[in-house]
Formats: structure tokens, sequence, C-alpha cells
């Protein structure tokens, strides 16, 4: 099966990596950024969904979402 190429953008990339190490806050975000995460978020459950990777997700579906990514590079 050929999967869907995942892109982010430079700014989807910081938001990530902002929300995996603990960095993140949706209080202190600027509505841009709370936007991008939103975006993030989407793009990440449709391609679970998609994948039908429930089981493979763990604890993190940003995490998953982003190694998937850095595993295409």
């Amino acid at each position: 099966m050929n999967e869907k190429r995942i892109i982010l953008t430079d700014e989807e990339k910081a938001i990530i990596e902002k929300q995996l190490k603990d960095e993140f806050s949706p209080f202190e975000a600027t509505d841009e950024e709370r936007q991008t995460m939103n975006n993030v978020i989407q793009s990440a459950e449709e391609l679970c969904k998609e994948l039908d990777a429930y089981d493979d997700i763990g604890d993190s579906l940003l995490q998953w979402y982003y190694d998937k990514y850095k595993a295409q590079e």
C-alpha cells in the first residue's frame, strides 16, 4: 500500500516539537499557533483513520504522526 506523504510547514513542525517537549500551552498560544495545532491534530487524526492505525499510535497521536513524517525523509 502506498501511504500518503505527510507535508508539514515550518510552523507545523515547530508547534509539534513544542508540544512534544511539553512547551505548548493553548492558553498562552497565539490564535495562529492554536489554529496551526488544530490543523496538525486534524491531519494526524485523518491519517490515523485512513490507515486504521489506532493500535499503533501509543500514548501520543502527535508523536506517532511526527515519527511517520520523519520516517519518510
